[in-house]
């Protein structure tokens, strides 16, 4: 499954103001939900909350990705967001994060989200230099075409 096909400019976001895990969770779900706001409705962010103290999803080499289920939606929506000075999110490698995949996927199709979450997670310990690559990347379209490449790299 190609990530880089599930965003648009629109949906990365190469500058994240906060500083820490709620904030970060706040900037991202209010985008996203600008974008799909008839179905989601003003509840992602709490949902989003209450998957955050199930545990982290911060996966280390600087890369977390929040994720939560609906039943508002009918196929899964991904958010990139950056942040170049990093946020604790509680990683298992105790560093910080700088890269956050944001997914919702539909309750009636778990599956769809599961391979989602499998993906980034294999991208991520395949291209160990994801994060630093992607925040090097000056536009939204430079880190659309930085994660393709990634992703291009990783499957040969």
């Amino acid at each position: 499954m190609k990530l880089h096909s599930l965003l648009d400019e629109d949906l990365v976001l190469t500058r994240l103001e906060a500083r820490d895990r709620d904030g970060i969770l706040r900037e991202m779900s209010a985008r996203l939900e600008s974008r799909h706001k008839a179905v989601l409705g003003g509840v992602l962010l709490d949902k989003l909350q209450r998957r955050e103290e199930l545990g982290t999803t911060a996966i280390g080499h600087g890369v977390a990705i929040p994720h939560c289920r609906t039943k508002a939606l009918k196929s899964p929506v991904l958010l990139l967001g950056l942040s170049k000075e990093g946020v604790h999110f509680e990683a298992v490698d105790g560093k910080l994060s700088h890269v956050f995949f944001l997914l919702v996927s539909p309750e009636d199709n778990p599956g769809a989200g599961l391979r989602l979450l499998a993906a980034i997670a294999a991208l991520t310990r395949k291209s160990r230099t994801l994060a630093s690559k992607l925040l090097k990347a000056a536009t939204s379209a430079d880190v659309l075409k930085t994660l393709q490449s990634e992703e291009e790299k990783t499957r040969a």
